[in-house]
């Protein structure tokens, strides 16, 4: 079996788990809802699994940075427009910088900047286009794990 992503040997345990649904129905007053779902396992190999988890990681310490850094320019403005502003204001510099920092090395993963051998020639949606999810969606499978 070859991998999805790149073409070279797929590894049994790094399949993507490529989820979809169907046939929602609420009950209750719209409190519940119950679908039908199902999964694909889109063939990968080592290398595509690694690449996948360096943007994976990459993305979710970009957003918790992101969040800790608009929460500290939060206050900083609050303090600011209570007309007491902190006394070390050129601190703030330094979280912004590290979002920076991690929004673009989370670019530079995604755009295939780096030339690693680790990283995966294609991003881990590209499973949606694999020709069994294709299929399923075209006989009205919804490409997402369940309902929003």
């Amino acid at each position: 079996m070859r991998c999805w992503f790149c073409g070279g040997p797929a590894q049994p345990g790094d399949e993507v788990h490529t989820g979809l649904h169907r046939d929602v129905s609420e009950s209750f007053l719209g409190l519940r809802r119950e679908w039908k779902a199902a999964s694909v396992l889109v063939p990968r190999c080592r290398r595509c699994r690694i690449g996948h988890t360096v943007d994976q990681t990459a993305r979710y310490v970009l957003i918790g940075s992101a969040a800790v850094t608009g929460l500290m320019l939060l206050a900083w403005g609050a303090s600011r427009a209570g007309g007491e502003p902190w006394a070390d204001e050129w601190q703030l510099f330094i979280p912004v910088v590290w979002t920076v920092i991690w929004l673009l090395l989370w670019r530079a993963v995604r755009q295939r900047w780096f030339k690693s051998r680790w990283l995966a020639p294609r991003p881990q949606r590209y499973a949606r286009e694999h020709p069994a999810v294709q299929e399923l969606a075209a006989e009205g499978w919804e490409q997402r794990d369940g309902p929003l």
